[in-house]
Formats: C-alpha cells, structure tokens, sequence
C-alpha cells in the first residue's frame, strides 16, 4: 500500500491521514506521558478528535525528556517485556544515544517507506545495493528473496579503514550505493587518489548529513551519478526524499506529519530557518508525536504532479547543536562557513569549532604554501561573517577523522546554551 501511495494525490491520502492520526492518538491513551498531557487537557481522541489541530494540546516532545524517563514514552501493556520487540539505537551524535522500540509491523512499515525512496528513482529488485552501515546494524536486510537474486544487499561496517570501503566497491559492483555523506565522499575521494574510474552506479543515496555542493561534484565525478539526498533518522525512518531530476525534499506526508516552526514556536514561513518537528503516524510501541528532531531547514511551496500545492524542504541545515550562536543572538551556520571556503579550491577539508561566544578554532586541510597564499583573505572573508569582532585561530591538520558515528560534524559548537 505505502508503495502505491507514493503515485496518489494529497487529496485522495487525506483520508488516511486522517484516519491513520486518530488511530495513532487513540493508542498514545495507554502511553504514560502521552496520557497525562490528554488528561490535563481534558481531551480524549475517541471521542474528540477532530485532525491534526489536535496535536496542538500536545507539548513537543525532546529527546532528553524521552532519555529522562524512557518507559513513560512506551506502550504501559508492553513496557515489561521490550526485549521481545525490534529495537535500534540512535548513533548519539549528539552526546545523547537513545533506544528505539518497534513492534514487526512497524518495523515492515520503516522497510516498505525506504523502498519506495529508491524505487520512486529507479530501483528494480534485482539490482545489488551497497550500504555503509553502522556496526550494529549489519544484520538488517536479510531475506529468503536474496536466494533467489531479489534485494540484493552487503552492508559493510562504515567504521572500516576508506582504502577497504573502497576495495568493497570495486569488488561487488553495485548498481546502488547508499551511505551517510562522510562514507561516500571518502569513498570517492580513495577512488580519486588510485585513478580509478568505475561503472556509473544507477543509484547513489546519501542522508544523515548536510549534502554540500563539493560533495556532490566529487561523487558525481566518481561514481557517474549525481547524489539523491534523503532525509532520515533512527526514530522516524526515511521521512522526505529527493526524486531524480527534481530540486527539494518531497515529504512523505501520508507516513509523517511536518510542522516546521520558528524560534518561538509558531509556524514559520516559507524561506524561514525552521526547526522539525514530526509526529509518526505509523507508531504504536514507542510513538514519537511533536518530536522536536533537532534538526534545523528551510522549506518552500511548491505544485506537485497532481497540481496541488505542498511543502518541499529545500534544504537541511544542520542540527540545532551544530549552529554558532553569537554573542549578540545571531548565529552562524556550517553553509555561512561554506561558502566562503568554497572559493579556495586548495581547501581539500575543514572543520569549524566555536569554543566560546566569540572564539572559533578551524582546522584545514591544505597545502603549507596555498594557506599561506590565501591566509589574510580568508581571515578577512571570515571576520565579515558577523558585524560582531570574532576571533579565528586557523589550525593547518594532515586530515580531518569522522566522528565516532561515522559522520563528520562540520560545525562543533561547544558554547553552553
């Protein structure tokens, strides 16, 4: 059904929706924290519910408040017996790892919406498909189809040296390779440096990160296809995707309801900074409704195929830990840094760290004489980034490591909010 839906119109899934939110607010009655919020509001969804206005008697939900008392956010009926249920743990990229629990369908449900990401552009089961996959998710994926050459998948530890990612790539050829951004960039950059030109891949899918313009030049020149950018995460699954040929973020709204609101809360118009804020309409177990995702984006209107009006991310900026708050309540994102790295083709890779208010540390990979070359330039380019006098200590690195998770947080900001 979720794949035949990814054709329909929002007008002919709004009943679903619906639907789909009221069965959804009904079974948060029996999830502790979900049921006091509705019992302080005076609100019960058998008998009240009206739509997704409803959410608004709901407070958002952060994962700190989820990591301060995980059990309040689970099924009471099943809170005892978890063990037996499907859970995934989130990478903690953040400092703040959390447990996910879904029950089988659910965990179908996750598996079906990522299939209509990739068959949407393209794919075909028969295809063979290479992820770079977290350690403790290489199980994932198996079926008995595969005996039959159907849903091909290796999934490779991303913790791995890049010399043998890339041995991967070369010795399985995939028609489709899907991994965070760090992963394939390093990929590409070791087939690079050996010369190497492989077959174009049908498929190349990135996530988990901001998707720069470098990146997706190099793996364009690398793997013969330009990146499809996906937006995802442990709690949710995939909820928006780029389809092939188009610009933006198309939401899977009949799966996840957006709201994109501003710093005090209320929606934010389009072009705006907006935090994302998701309520999964398929959880049961551990439902996640106003889950604040930590993640900030821009988003804009636009006519899909069926000509109606909808919303379309336009770009993610990063997380809300990684923006520079200054001292005057401004702040700075990774994309403000980037673009005015982006002029300095000797720059092979940096890292910004904001260690205090008005202190920025930023490491770069470089040649000696080319960022001797470029030094006082590039210092007069960062200082106009704020009409606030900034203090930068640029720090040449042989290379710049990814973190634990596998990701390479590209702003660090370690200032206390």
């Amino acid at each position: 059904m979720l794949l035949r839906d990814a054709r329909r119109s929002q007008a002919a899934l709004a009943p679903g929706i619906h639907a789909r939110l009221s069965k959804l607010l009904v079974a948060a009655t029996a999830v502790p924290h979900y049921r006091e919020q509705m019992r302080q509001a005076g609100y019960d969804p058998a008998r009240n519910f009206n739509g997704p206005e409803d959410l608004s008697i709901l407070a958002i939900t952060r994962k700190s408040d989820i990591k301060a008392s995980p059990l309040n956010f689970v099924q009471a009926g099943e809170s005892a017996r978890l063990e037996h249920f499907f859970s995934d743990r989130t990478s903690g990229s953040t400092g703040m790892p959390l447990t996910v629990y879904r029950s089988p369908r659910e965990r179908e449900t996750q598996i079906a919406k990522w299939l209509r990401v990739l068959i949407v552009n393209g794919y075909r089961p028969t295809d063979k498909v290479l992820s770079f996959t977290s350690p403790g998710r290489l199980a994932e994926g198996r079926s008995a189809l595969q005996r039959f050459g159907l849903l091909q998948r290796k999934a490779i530890d991303y913790t791995l040296p890049t010399e043998t990612l890339a041995d991967e790539v070369l010795q399985y050829r995939p028609d489709v390779v899907y991994g965070v951004r760090t992963s394939l960039l390093m990929v590409a950059e070791e087939l690079e440096r050996r010369g190497i030109q492989i077959p174009p891949s049908k498929l190349l899918v990135a996530g988990g990160e901001v998707i720069d313009a470098q990146t997706r030049q190099q793996c364009r020149r690398v793997f013969g296809t330009d990146i499809t950018e996906t937006y995802g995460t442990v709690e949710m699954g995939v909820m928006a995707y780029q389809q092939r040929g188009l610009n933006g973020l198309s939401l899977i709204e009949d799966c996840t309801l957006f709201e994109f609101l501003d710093e005090q809360g209320n929606p934010a118009k389009p072009g705006q900074l907006a935090r994302i804020v998701v309520t999964d309409l398929h959880g049961w177990l551990m439902p996640f409704i106003r889950y604040d995702q930590g993640d900030l984006a821009t988003y804009s209107l636009k006519q899909n195929a069926h000509g109606e009006t909808v919303r379309v991310i336009d770009r993610i900026v990063g997380r809300q830990d990684d923006i520079a708050l200054l001292p005057d309540g401004r702040y700075l994102t990774y994309l403000d840094f980037y673009e005015v790295m982006d002029i300095y083709p000797g720059v092979q890779r940096f890292r910004i760290r904001q260690h205090a208010a008005d202190s920025f540390l930023i490491e770069l990979v470089a040649g000696q004489d080319y960022y001797r070359s470029i030094q006082g330039e590039l210092l007069t380019k960062l200082q106009a980034l704020s009409p606030l006098p900034l203090r930068f200590e640029i720090r040449l690195v042989e290379r710049i490591d990814p973190d634990p998770s596998g990701k390479m947080r590209m702003l660090v900001s370690e200032v206390m909010r």
